[in-house]
């Protein structure tokens, strides 16, 4: 296993179409920068995301996500909000993150979240305003930017989703999803081949369904956000583009309009 997901490690954003075959030749790990537009039909008002993975040079990779708002969403939701990680891989091609910053997101305006990791120490500072934790890095514990590139990943390489600790509010929360199955979905980006999974934290009566598609390299094409039994959120791909100039591109018009 650790030898096929290092062998996707290195092409599955390139080659998001590869065969497993092809990605054995492959020696050094590398993910190809991609850009993804989505919108969002959420409460209180329209909103959009630009999300990008992009190459640091030598400095490994930075995965973040800056979010749109209109309507009544503008007097809850910050608009500036943006959620990043920078991570690396390791030789097993397992994703090791390096800080994690999560400024005015999930509603909270003035809200700013800082994690940064010490993966020689095996710990992780967590940081929100009055609350200074650590947290042990032993069950793979990482932010759930992190573990979106870890499942993308793992996808890529045949497995399925596996738990994910997750640092997240203060504390260490535990995901679980489970594979409903193939689906060909059609989206405003176009027509994708996903991978349907329901996610759900431990404890929470609240669910995510994810559509994880072959041509976004196994980033979701389509979320739907179960509050209970109602669906309150569904956010779907618009547009994409692959390469670093593209991504850098989108993110600096998303960025100017």
């Amino acid at each position: 296993m650790t030898t096929v997901r290092r062998a996707f490690a290195g092409l599955l954003l390139a080659l998001p179409l590869c065969s497993t075959a092809a990605a054995a030749d492959v020696a050094t790990p590398a993910i190809e920068s991609i850009g993804v537009f989505y919108d969002v039909d959420a409460p209180f008002g329209q909103r959009g995301e630009s999300l990008s993975v992009v190459r640091l040079d030598d400095q490994g990779y930075a995965y973040e996500t800056f979010t749109r708002v209109s309507g009544l969403a503008r007097l809850i939701v910050a608009p500036d909000a943006v959620e990043r990680t920078r991570f690396s891989l390791d030789d097993a091609g397992w994703v090791q993150p390096v800080l994690y910053l999560c400024r005015s997101c999930d509603g909270r305006k003035d809200s700013l979240v800082e994690i940064a990791y010490d993966w020689h120490k095996g710990l992780a500072s967590y940081n929100e305003k009055e609350n200074q934790l650590k947290f042990e890095l032993r069950p793979r514990a990482m932010d759930r930017k992190a573990w979106e590139i870890q499942t993308m990943l793992d996808l890529g390489a045949g497995l399925e989703m596996r738990e994910q600790p997750t640092l997240e509010a203060g504390k260490l929360k535990f995901y679980n999803g489970r594979m409903l199955g193939k689906e060909t979905l059609t989206t405003p980006a176009g027509e994708m081949e996903t991978v349907k999974y329901r996610n759900q934290r431990e404890g929470s009566e609240n669910f995510q369904y994810i559509w994880y598609a072959r041509e976004l390299g196994w980033l979701p094409a389509r979320w739907e956000i179960w509050r209970k039994d109602k669906r309150t959120w569904v956010i779907q791909a618009t547009d994409f583009g692959w390469g670093e100039a593209a991504a850098l591109a989108m993110r600096q018009d998303w960025l100017d309009e």
